[in-house]
């Protein structure tokens, strides 16, 4: 049986509505956002992950789309939430990996079963390689395994081949277009 996909997206989208401090109060303190092609199947592994490079053509840039108020119309979000499953392993960190016993599951098969992991220290974050088969980058660089660095707010990483934003929900609310 294959259970429903969360609409992470629309329910942040209906936070936006609510205002800033009510938005702030409801959401995980961060995300990862997957900016997607509207053709772009979300239960297909492997779709594509939109760049600035589709947005506005002839920029060079390889960072994932940061919309803001000029979000184009075919792109699609995928918002995971960095928070902890209820009873899930590892109670000091969030897993991210391709199944469903990870606090974040990205479902592509470059994606390992266990990928990476994310930490908060106070106002700190930062992101690990759990010794993932594909690799992880942040910033384009490639992170090396079980090694933690520092994750600053805005950064792209990828989890194989799978590009997301973190987020702060500071920053989510204002490139949602909240004002």
């Amino acid at each position: 049986m294959r259970r429903k996909r969360v609409d992470a997206a629309g329910h942040y989208r209906k936070l936006l509505q609510l205002g800033r401090d009510e938005f702030l109060a409801s959401a995980a303190p961060a995300v990862l956002v997957r900016f997607r092609r509207g053709d772009a199947d979300l239960d297909e592994p492997g779709s594509t992950t939109a760049t600035v490079d589709d947005a506005r053509p002839g920029s060079h840039n390889e960072d994932t789309m940061p919309f803001g108020k000029d979000m184009p119309l075919d792109v699609d979000l995928e918002i995971f939430p960095l928070a902890k499953k209820s009873g899930a392993s590892f109670p000091d960190r969030i897993t991210i990996g391709r199944t469903a016993n990870n606090d974040v599951v990205i479902a592509d098969p470059s994606v390992s079963r266990l990928h990476a992991y994310i930490k908060r220290s106070g106002q700190a974050w930062s992101v690990t390689d759990a010794g993932s088969k594909n690799g992880s980058w942040l910033r384009g660089i490639a992170l090396e395994p079980r090694k933690e660095l520092t994750l600053p707010p805005s950064a792209v990483l990828r989890f194989g081949e799978v590009d997301v934003t973190f987020y702060l929900a500071r920053d989510l609310f204002a490139v949602l277009g909240g004002t």
